[in-house]
């Protein structure tokens, strides 16, 4: 059974009131008096290590374990970050208060790293981290990150761009702290960034457009949209290399397949609040091929149509299959097998023209794919009503196979 009463009552009661400024009673604590609550300050640090033990060695429940972990670090958490706000008041100048508050974040910080270093994997990353720990962490990544551009900027090899990104959006989450407080997962996923970019210890997929450290932030999932945007601009460059629409085609496909190719874990990411990188380069791709699509697809149009009636053979008759279909009904057919991509091709004049030309009406040998391809988007009743009953009548043929 899980303990009813509060561990940390004593600790609780002593932050939030005793040495609370604003509460009057910090002011008659003697000195005698504080040296005995230094020593009752650290008899109950020990006495909740083992409380904690016991009350967690106790449940056999793997949800109630994770849950109990995780409310003694968030309240030491919240506690620290009283104690340290405390200190702030000009009664802790005080040697002997300024003792007491020093002892009390000392023990608390030792409590904290009790239950993270034994209980770690039961822990969220999730969690805001103590004003302590991100003031350690903002030294630590400010200096890296100082080390890093010193090194880049010495290495004419390095791909400038996107790493001063990387540098720029690094001091502006970490210099805006006072106003953001980080979590575990925020502050180690900054760390492991700034590792791999150092190392380049990934393994990199070869690529003729992304680059090593590309490769390494789309792995990062570096969802930032400066950086999303400076991928964009760079495909987009790349594709103006290419004078034709098919070569452009076929280059952004390419780039598709490989960017495809890269590894994103989607749980790791820079910023929260922004959609996965993947997800954003994706939907972009997909919209940029459409529309090339759509551009081929249209010159092609325009180039059919403007070809001189000369220039298209005709078929010999031998070679044509007489179709007991008028132009209008064979128009509605070849037009609704390209839309339901039953037949598939490039643009529906392509379908017309591979087709038509083979085929012959009881009333008309040469037929023009220009003039039946125009006639199935004026299609009358009696036309669809014909077209119909003739895929019913195939349909009939089918079934009784």
């Amino acid at each position: 059974m899980m303990q009813t009463k509060y561990t940390l009552e004593w600790f609780d009661c002593l932050i939030v009131q005793e040495l609370n400024a604003r509460s009057g009673a910090l002011q008659s604590i003697t000195i005698a008096e504080s040296k005995e609550l230094v020593a009752h300050i650290l008899k109950e640090s020990r006495r909740i290590q083992i409380q904690i033990k016991e009350e967690i060695f106790s449940i056999r429940k793997r949800r109630q374990f994770r849950y109990l972990v995780r409310n003694y670090h968030s309240s030491f958490i919240y506690l620290l970050d009283c104690s340290i706000e405390n200190q702030q008041h000009e009664y802790f100048r005080e040697p002997h208060l300024r003792n007491i508050g020093t002892t009390v974040i000392a023990v608390l910080e030792e409590l904290l790293s009790f239950v993270e270093n034994r209980f770690y994997k039961y822990l969220s990353l999730d969690e805001r981290v103590p004003i302590t720990y991100q003031i350690v962490s903002k030294r630590e990544i400010l200096s890296k990150l100082e080390v890093f551009k010193k090194n880049i900027s010495n290495d004419p090899s390095s791909t400038e761009e996107p790493l001063q990104i990387v540098i720029a959006k690094l001091y502006q989450k970490v210099t805006s702290e006072y106003t953001h407080k980080s979590t575990y997962r925020e502050i180690v996923y900054r760390k492991e960034l700034l590792n791999a970019l150092a190392s380049d210890a990934l393994p990199i997929v070869k690529s003729t457009i992304y680059s090593v450290a590309d490769e390494i932030l789309i792995s990062f999932n570096f969802n930032c949209q400066e950086y999303s945007a400076y991928l964009k601009n760079k495909i987009l460059n790349q594709l103006d290399h290419y004078p034709t629409l098919g070569d452009r085609f076929a280059t952004i496909l390419r780039i598709y397949k490989e960017f495809g190719q890269l590894n994103c874990k989607p749980k790791r990411m820079f910023d929260p609040q922004v959609p996965n990188l993947k997800e954003v380069l994706l939907t972009w791709f997909q919209h940029e091929i459409r529309y090339l699509e759509q551009q081929i697809k249209s010159r092609e149009e325009e180039v059919l149509d403007s070809a001189p009636k000369s220039s298209i053979t005709a078929m010999e008759s031998n070679f044509k299959m007489e179709c007991d279909l008028s132009c209008d009904q064979i128009a509605l057919i070849l037009r609704a097998a390209d839309e339901s991509r039953v037949v598939k091709a490039r643009s529906m004049s392509q379908v017309f023209k591979s087709i038509v030309p083979y085929l012959s009406t009881p009333f008309k040998k040469e037929l023009s794919y220009q003039s039946v391809r125009s006639k199935s988007y004026n299609a009358e009743d009696r036309d669809k009503v014909v077209a119909i009953r003739t895929l019913e009548k195939m349909i009939t043929k089918i079934n009784s196979y």
